[in-house]
């Protein structure tokens, strides 16, 4: 499959992301969960368009088929990575792709429309940003690190034990940024915006494509065992870096499971 095929079909999703946004209707999935006519026809637009760049491949998403296969041909979407940001009018949202093959992921683009920033990266071939080359930031301590973090649904002791260490990495480096975007935090890993981030229950969808963006820009993404995060269910505790940083990252964010 063609990368530019793919960044096409998603800066096309973007554009209408752009227009349905101004109808700004929201649906309510649950507490703090939303889902507006952005995501759902960018998801439709997705599911039209996307199985054709690769001729028997399924897709996965946030607001369709959940069920992750393990084998085959397969688009693990996000139609829109921070959908609260988009209903609020915060510039902070994107259309996550990420395309994976016999368990390996070959392709992704995480497109923010607003600010017209497209990330994307082949396996083996770098991540660029809007065609230029990208990598992680140099730093070597937490001390001098700036951190993206996100916080997903959890009972109140998990949230609890997660926000005490985020308290520790705060008073640790040069601050929190809390964005919105899991997708966003790990492309800004990436190209050396942010150092490091912490995530708190994320589903493949949130973090596949920003996965190999950050690996092919030369950083690290693991789970709180410092293992590859697994593509089932919903993970926990999730951590992404310069690689530098993660040894530092994994010990400062012991305990956080609660």
């Amino acid at each position: 499959m063609e990368m530019e095929r793919l960044e096409e079909v998603v800066r096309e999703a973007g554009e209408l992301a752009l227009r349905k946004m101004r109808e700004n209707a929201v649906h309510v999935k649950g507490r703090g969960d939303f889902v507006t006519d952005a995501d759902l026809a960018v998801s439709s637009f997705l599911e039209e368009r996307l199985p054709a760049l690769a001729p028997g491949s399924v897709m996965v998403s946030e607001e369709g088929d959940t069920n992750v296969p393990q084998n085959g041909k397969l688009f693990i979407v996000d139609p829109i990575d921070g959908t609260t940001n988009l209903m609020y009018g915060l510039r902070l949202s994107a259309i996550s792709v990420a395309y994976r093959e016999e368990g390996e992921l070959r392709l992704a683009v995480v497109y923010n429309p607003f600010t017209d920033e497209l990330f994307k990266a082949e396996k083996g071939k770098g991540a660029k940003l809007n065609g230029s080359e990208i990598h992680v930031s140099r730093d070597v301590s937490l001390d001098d690190a700036l951190i993206g973090v996100e916080a997903g649904p959890a009972t109140a002791t998990r949230q609890k034990a997660y926000f005490e260490r985020l308290f520790q990495l705060h008073a640790m480096g040069r601050g929190l940024r809390l964005t919105g975007s899991a997708a966003l935090d790990l492309c800004y890993v990436a190209c050396g915006r942010l150092s490091a981030c912490a995530f708190h229950y994320l589903y493949p969808w949130d973090y596949a494509a920003g996965w190999l963006i950050l690996n092919e820009a030369g950083g690290s993404f693991t789970d709180r065992n410092g293992d590859p995060p697994p593509f089932a269910g919903r993970v926990e505790l999730l951590y992404g870096s310069n690689g530098a940083l993660q040894p530092q990252l994994l010990r400062a964010m012991q305990g956080a499971e609660g």
